[in-house]
């Protein structure tokens, strides 16, 4: 599971990630304005963040792999149509839509990747998983900007975007243990035991005896 789950993530990042096109496809579609590329590079962000504020529906999901299986197709087919379009605002909306399905993917991998590692390889697992966030995204974008110094940028984008979603379909099939994982639901809490009363504060001894001293003599 750990391996159909990095494979999915590299999947993403080797075939589906086209920001290194973002310059040339803003010259040939979109005017070539620096705004416009600022806004091509933000949306992919955009979309995530707002992924990320309204995630808390993702927290019932416990079919993980699967959840990671289906963000990556989404992901794919947003950057598909990223290539396809030649209007500037479904190019942002396609981007965000990209954005938005990357982050649930991630979630449901880091999840997912510290429920099955034990404790003695949790360090490990952890090393490859940070190895794959740091390298597999340059690694997409010379693998985008080949394709595209081969053919065209439309055709890397798009092209990337297709072979992301084939690759994921050939994950779900070769690891059928990553498509049936289920997460455990969480233990409930034990309830709270009620706060103990306070304790009533005791009358010095010393403030009566030589009260009842005084007394004593004066009788």
């Amino acid at each position: 599971m750990l391996v159909a789950a990095f494979l999915t993530d590299l999947d993403a990042m080797l075939l589906g990630l086209p920001v290194a096109l973002f310059p040339a496809l803003n010259a040939a579609r979109f005017g070539g304005s620096p705004r416009t590329l600022g806004l091509l590079i933000t949306s992919v962000g955009v979309g995530g963040l707002l992924s990320a504020v309204l995630s808390g529906p993702a927290a019932r999901v416990n079919r993980q792999g699967r959840g990671m299986l289906a963000g990556t197709m989404i992901w794919g087919a947003a950057i598909a149509c990223f290539g396809l379009t030649g209007a500037l605002p479904l190019a942002l909306l396609a981007l965000a839509v990209a954005g938005a399905a990357d982050t649930l993917t991630v979630t449901f991998r880091a999840s997912m990747v510290q429920a099955v590692t034990s404790d003695e390889f949790r360090g490990r697992v952890s090393s490859v998983e940070y190895i794959i966030g740091a390298g597999g995204g340059p690694l997409g974008n010379v693998e985008a900007g080949t394709v595209a110094s081969l053919t065209t940028p439309a055709v890397s984008a798009v092209s990337g975007g297709l072979g992301c979603l084939a690759l994921v379909v050939l994950i779900g099939l070769f690891f059928p243990a990553f498509t049936r994982y289920q997460a455990r639901p969480a233990a409930p809490l034990p309830p709270r035991a009620a706060p103990a009363a306070p304790a009533r504060p005791r009358r010095a001894a010393s403030l009566d005896k030589p009260a009842t001293s005084i007394r004593r003599r004066a009788s």
